[in-house]
């Protein structure tokens, strides 16, 4: 019993780590906003370069993130229950390996966007281009440590990291920004990953004795990093489609979803994250039903204060310099057309954790189904858009509903999956028995 108590303690105090670290990050990356909308406003430029950074963190979510940890951390944790000491010597191997195959294919993403754009800093995007590929690659290196670090326990460790990458990023992005305008921006993001990678992943590399473990290309499953990752495909690809007329709607789209995505990632992926480690572990219902209420209260709170405060949030927020009082109405309106849809997402993400928990094979199996589901209901979205002669503020407010909503039924499927493949293996071993 007091063992079960130590580990409540622990699991409560890791969430508060995390917990605090994300209201940190937020802090900067409200404060990067600020100065963002204090440099550029709704500017065509600015809107340019959202649209170009849209294209490379779609890219990113497939390969890294909570797609990343999806695929690894059930694997890591269970490696770690049972071996005291991991050799990553492979990891590091094969980590390295890709990173060139990964920057190839995210010019290949970006320069095409960059032709369509047709803008008049035509050179400037390509510099941009170059920057974003470089700092995809460094961050698919850095998140697969980082996630070894949360099988490993090290939350404390972990939020540090994190921290670091965001606080370095915000404190420099002024003077280049100032300096290199645009392209400062992309340089900011650069400098942190780096910084990150040589402070926090770099002594990662001791860790080579031991039970020794190998990273292949069959550890990652393109439908479990669908999956895994949903919400932030969710709204990277509702953000690519209010800026999908090389128009500044895509500011104002930005704008409005930092609060609604702050919530998200301070609160639900730190619980997600916790209840994904303790189920690949050990089966508990509780955490799941207790995950599923924190979700639904965090949700329905979060859209009354959206109703209430949105343009007191805006105006507070960004109102100054090129930010001007017609982007605040803009920006708000958009927040609260889209407040409701986290409903879908909060519960999704909920209730895909313990599909998530189970064998690596019968996820990879059961996930493929769902994940066509999901692929096609976003092809069909688009093409509905075709024969519609909507703006892409409505569009991508189409976007942003559908995919959450199919989310969240595509969810139920997991979570029926997971207790149906659960009650067929106890009862095998009750027959062995």
């Amino acid at each position: 019993m007091f063992k079960s108590y130590v580990l409540k303690s622990k699991s409560f105090i890791d969430f508060i780590y995390m917990f605090i670290s994300n209201i940190i990050k937020k802090g900067f990356g409200f404060l990067r906003e600020i100065i963002l909308a204090s440099f550029f406003g709704s500017s065509i430029i600015y809107a340019n370069f959202l649209l170009l950074r849209t294209v490379a963190d779609l890219f990113s979510q497939l390969t890294l993130g909570n797609a990343l940890q999806a695929n690894l951390l059930p694997k890591f944790a269970k490696l770690y229950s049972k071996y005291s000491n991991i050799s990553l010597v492979k990891v590091f191997d094969f980590s390295k390996g890709v990173l060139w195959k990964l920057f190839l294919i995210s010019q290949l993403i970006q320069l095409p966007i960059i032709w369509y754009l047709n803008s008049d800093h035509y050179y400037s995007l390509i510099v941009i281009s170059f920057i974003l590929g470089i700092v995809e690659c460094t961050n698919f290196y850095n998140t697969i440590f980082l996630t070894i670090m949360q099988a490993q326990g090290k939350f404390k460790q972990h939020s540090l990291a994190t921290t670091l990458n965001l606080f370095v990023s915000t404190v420099i992005l002024y003077p280049l920004a100032y300096f290199f305008n645009i392209i400062g921006v992309a340089l900011s993001r650069l400098i942190a990953v780096l910084v990150l990678s040589y402070t926090y992943v770099r002594p990662m590399e001791l860790e080579n004795k031991g039970n020794e473990v190998q990273l292949e290309v069959k550890d990652f499953n393109f439908s479990i990093m669908i999956l895994g990752n949903f919400a932030s495909i969710i709204i990277l690809l509702a953000r690519f489609v209010s800026g999908a007329d090389g128009g500044n709607t895509i500011t104002y789209f930005t704008y409005s979803v930092i609060l609604l995505n702050a919530l998200f990632t301070a609160v639900m992926v730190n619980l997600n994250t916790l209840i994904l480690r303790k189920l690949a572990i050990q089966r508990n219902l509780k955490i799941i039903l207790l995950g599923v209420t924190v979700s639904l209260i965090l949700a329905l709170g979060l859209i009354y204060v959206v109703e209430i405060f949105s343009v007191e949030f805006i105006s507070f927020a960004f109102q100054r310099g090129a930010f001007t009082h017609q982007d605040v109405i803009e920006s708000a309106s958009y927040m609260r057309d889209m407040s409701k849809a986290f409903i879908f997402i909060f519960i999704a993400s909920v209730l895909f954790q313990p599909f998530f928990s189970m064998d690596v094979d019968v996820v990879r199996k059961e996930s493929r189904p769902l994940a066509l589901i999901f692929v096609s209901t976003i092809l069909i979205v688009i093409i509905s858009f075709y024969f519609n002669n909507w703006d892409v503020r409505f569009q991508s407010i189409i976007m942003f509903y559908s995919m959450a909503f199919i989310s969240m039924i595509l969810s139920f499927f997991a979570v029926y999956k997971y207790f149906n493949i659960e009650r067929s293996f106890k009862s095998l071993e009750k027959s062995n028995f």
